[in-house]
């Protein structure tokens, strides 16, 4: 057991030593329990996920996208005010990092799913309001189907594909999640491949017309890896029980 103050701490020390401009509020949204025994982390801080939090029991749930963001309203009704309840009635503290998560060169969404895929001589790449969020790297050349098959049983998701670019390839940029407009910024670095996790009706005509291959394997999907190696540090660190909520979304 650890207070929540020693946790809230070690993760604002570890997630935001780097500040970044988001769009959303990183760290605690909604205070719970002072003492931390069990927590969960997920990707979103949906109605289900909470739902899942409180029957697990835990005393803190960490995600990747939280319940207030800038352009949300500040009315606290509907489905809102339903996961506000679930959380205070339930002691749960919420704990939110967006951008921080992406970024992080060891538990963050990019970097570690470069890392796991065996791509090397990583760089900084994606650059929001200045800082950049995502990763580019180099890994031994394959044929673009095989890497696309690497890619598809690493993420647990099927890819949806542009091949404008070379049949074999040897490197990649990853921006995780709705990210698919930094495309341009892979054509710029003149990577073999553009890895995302959204797609929209433009990009194929981009793709094909750059001869860059594009591959989009889900939002919630190419989102998971830093949450899930973030509980399992955490959980690692503190020696607390951590468990990972995967609730269900195809997109």
């Amino acid at each position: 057991m650890i207070t929540l103050q020693e946790f809230y701490q070690y993760l604002t020390q570890l997630l935001e030593s780097t500040p970044v401009e988001d769009y959303c509020p990183n760290g605690i949204q909604v205070e719970g329990s002072k003492e931390i025994k069990t927590f969960a982390t997920a990707v979103s801080a949906s109605l289900p996920t909470i739902q899942s939090a409180v029957d697990l029991g835990v005393d803190a749930l960490v995600v990747h996208h939280g319940m207030f963001w800038k352009f949300d309203t500040m009315s606290v009704e509907g489905v809102k005010r339903e996961k506000l309840r679930l959380l205070i009635e339930n002691n749960i503290t919420l704990i939110g990092y967006h951008l921080p998560l992406d970024m992080h060169q060891e538990y963050g969404n990019n970097w570690k799913a470069a890392k796991d895929l065996g791509m090397k001589d990583l760089e900084p790449f994606g650059v929001y309001n200045g800082t950049a969020i995502g990763v580019q790297g180099a890994f031994d050349a394959i044929s673009r189907e095989a890497f696309i098959e690497k890619l598809e049983e690493y993420y647990g998701h099927n890819a949806a594909t542009a091949l404008g670019g070379k049949e074999t390839v040897s490197t990649a940029a990853i921006v995780s999640g709705g990210a698919h407009g930094n495309i341009s910024d892979a054509i710029k670095a003149e990577v073999d491949c553009f890895i995302t996790g959204s797609f929209d009706e433009y990009i194929w005509n981009i793709a094909h017309e750059e001869k860059i291959n594009f591959c989009a394997l889900g939002h919630t999907a190419t989102e998971r890896v830093g949450p899930q190696a973030l509980g399992k540090h955490l959980a690692d660190t503190f020696d607390i029980k951590h468990s990972f909520i995967d609730t269900i979304n195809p997109f």
